[in-house]
């Protein structure tokens, strides 16, 4: 299968979460890339944190996260420009900030601060805006009701678009794949149509897009002349000369450092007589040191808090269902019913006899003791977070502390060493001018990058404006027709369901409707087997992702895929999805098949093989074991239960203190007194 070459819209190239103990990196390349394990070990967090990073309202975080986790970083290129996106894991609704620039280099660039949804306001905008205007994708309004003539309109999201970006775990095989919500289902629609240049009033809408880039173009040159005027005025030297300049006033400070700290080592030589002041610093340092213990102490103590809580949780709801059957139970009215098992006949009235009758007001009182000793883990919690900060402020005393203990020995050294204390003080102010000097050049170095970048911005407008008349020409003469594209979508589907082995592939097509795979002449939330329509959802997804390479249209050439094999080569042991499928159809469909599960990959590896120009980011709980060989340059992670385990990490925090989940180890390291009567109340909740 040979693609042509289209620049694509979107490509992840890094995610690092930065924690409080380290960071958390992934890389990743254009084409596919893999990452599986076992359970619960991170991998549908990475993708949860990429949906964030691109603008999703909320991200789930597992306890590892929730405990380690700061801020997230997501490094993308949009139709080729890399930006860097910065946001706050733990508060949604702050600004998103962006830099145009590698992740390791935005402290020297100036970030823009975007608002992460539509019922917010920020300087520079929506984040939403900024992705669809950087990736060409015009910025329209689509009408809510599009069979009238008079219909409000809505505004087109990034999100609108990224739901067929993004084939989650409980998505893949759903029977209502985008799911019931009809205004949602309508408004897809006619983003399906826009990003395929099929929405009829796309070509009045590109002009109307045009024309605003071509103000916002003039008025980039009209600010880039303003600032080039300033810098031409003040003499600001080039971009070259003040890197240059900041790379020589980065080895004089370096070598100058190296200095000061040789001299130090000649004073203490010198002034052994006050040993007694270092005996303090050491002192001073370990006390220090053992805060800095403790504190990582307190960390695991909160998630195993966490973790007990949780526990809590799930027992309160048990109980909860355990005094529904009681009081539920003795009231069923007596009959004969069929056993769901055998199918033979039996009573009621003879069933009950074997069930205990059980007072449900013992087991009540042991759900308020519940719902009480986890109303006490909550406010442990909060003891321990306090604690932390208390160690916190401690911390900070004792450096201050430790200062004035070092600041003490060296003013008491001058008698001692005179003649090294002229040249210290020399270096000193040298190192205050040079850090004074660095400090004003990287500010005109951030100026000056920023010019760069305006003009970069001016220069990509200017072809964005290019690529959107040659668009709209395009669509003058010759629009796409609807039933052409979804035509060769359906193709696509019945190559991939060939492709993989599925039976009697026939009748394919992809439904004007509902823009989704009729398979067999039967529409796709009516197919019964889960398998098929789990082949059926990563056949369509997939069909967007190749029409993308090998056309220009408004559909980011991206795809993230969550337990791509679900349903397939084995029986999912999630009951809410067993309840999503006929497991005698997934049979008689030989869903069991390692054929279709092997089938699979190798289809993905046909893609890779045959275009750069898209990015498949697959998760799933393992690999083909006769294609790991063939797969292992695609694998991005590997991990794995076992810390043991060869080439593999035990999650993406791969740095999580196992531990048991005792309660007396919440308190395990902590030397603060505790008053325990604190946590204990004596009223039951009713």
């Amino acid at each position: 299968m040979a693609l042509n070459l289209v620049t694509p819209k979107l490509i992840v190239k890094h995610l690092i979460l930065v924690g409080s103990r380290k960071d958390y990196d992934v890389n990743f390349e254009r084409g596919l890339n893999i990452i599986y394990g076992d359970s619960d070990t991170g991998k549908s967090s990475i993708l949860n944190l990429i949906n964030y990073c691109l603008g999703s309202s909320n991200v789930d975080l597992y306890d590892e996260i929730e405990v380690t986790g700061n801020y997230c970083l997501l490094e993308v290129e949009l139709r080729g420009e890399t930006f860097t996106v910065k946001r706050n894991i733990f508060k949604p609704k702050n600004e998103i900030e962006v830099y145009k620039c590698l992740y390791n280099n935005i402290e020297n660039h100036f970030p823009k601060y975007y608002s992460p949804n539509y019922s917010q306001t920020s300087e520079d905008g929506y984040f939403s805006d900024f992705l669809l205007s950087a990736m060409n994708i015009p910025v329209i309004r689509l009408k809510q009701s599009p069979t009238r003539d008079i219909s409000k309109m809505t505004r087109l999201s990034f999100r609108d678009i990224f739901k067929f970006n993004f084939l989650d775990q409980d998505k893949i095989g759903s029977k209502k794949l985008f799911g019931e919500n009809y205004p949602v289902l309508v408004k897809l629609k006619e983003t399906f149509k826009l990003m395929f240049n099929a929405l009829d009033s796309q070509i009045l809408e590109l002009e109307e897009v045009i024309s605003e880039k071509n103000t916002i173009k003039n008025e980039l040159e009209k600010r880039n002349t303003s600032i080039s005027s300033f810098l031409r005025e003040t003499e600001v030297e080039s971009l070259t000369a003040l890197s240059e300049q900041l790379e020589d006033i980065d080895s004089e400070y370096f070598s100058i450092q190296e200095d000061l700290k040789n001299i130090d080592k000649e004073i203490i030589k010198d002034s052994e007589h006050l040993n007694y002041l270092r005996r303090d610093i050491q002192e001073k340092e370990k006390e220090i040191l053992l805060l800095q213990q403790e504190l990582q102490v307190n960390d695991q103590a909160i998630k195993q808090n966490i973790a007990l809580r949780n526990e809590y949780s799930n027992d309160i709801r048990k109980i909860n269902s355990t005094i529904e059957v009681i009081e539920k139970f003795p009231h069923i009215e007596d009959r004969n019913t069929a056993c769901p098992v055998c199918e033979q006949l039996m009573h009621i009235s003879k069933l009950k006899e074997h069930f205990t009758n059980s007072n449900s007001e013992s087991i009540k009182g042991e759900l308020n003791s519940l719902r009480r000793r986890q109303r006490e883990i909550e406010k442990i919690y909060d003891f321990l977070k306090d604690s932390v900060a208390q160690k916190e402020r401690f911390i900070k005393e004792k450096i201050a502390e430790l200062e004035e203990f070092r600041y003490l020995l060296d003013k008491q050294s001058i008698d001692i060493v005179s003649p090294f204390i002229t040249k210290r003080d020399v270096l000193s102010r040298k190192v205050g001018s040079l850090e004074s000097e660095r400090k004003n050049l990287k500010h005109f170095y951030k100026i000056r990058m920023q010019q760069s970048q305006n003009q970069d911005d001016i220069e990509n407008l200017a072809n964005k404006i290019i690529e959107l008349n040659t668009t709209l020409k395009d669509l003058k003469e010759n629009a796409p027709n609807l039933d052409s594209i979804l035509k060769d979508l359906g193709k696509k589907v019945k190559d991939f369901l060939n492709f993989i082995g599925v039976k009697n592939v026939y009748d394919v097509s992809i439904s004007p409707k509902t823009n989704l795979p009729i398979i067999r002449n039967r529409d796709y939330e009516n197919i019964t087997s889960g398998g098929v329509r789990t082949l059926a959802s990563v056949g369509y997804f997939l069909s967007l992702v190749i029409y993308a390479s090998e056309n220009s249209v408004n559909y980011p050439s991206f795809l993230m895929i969550d337990t791509i094999a679900k349903y397939i080569g084995k029986t999912s042991t999630k009951e809410k999805d067993i309840l999503q499928t006929d497991l005698q159809a997934d049979q008689e469909e030989g869903m069991s098949d390692s054929k279709k599960y092997e089938n699979i990959y190798k289809y993905l590896l046909s893609l890779n093989k045959s275009s750069n120009s898209f990015q498949l980011i697959v998760v799933d709980n393992d690999i083909p074991e006769s294609m790991s060989k063939e797969l292992k340059p695609y694998i991005r992670k590997h991990f794995t239960d076992n810390k043991f385990g060869i080439d593999s990490e035990i999650g993406f925090i791969n740095d999580a203190f196992q531990a048991g989940g005792k309660i007396g180890s919440l308190f395990m390291g902590i030397d603060d007194e505790i008053d325990i009567d604190l946590f204990y109340d004596d009223e039951e909740e009713e």
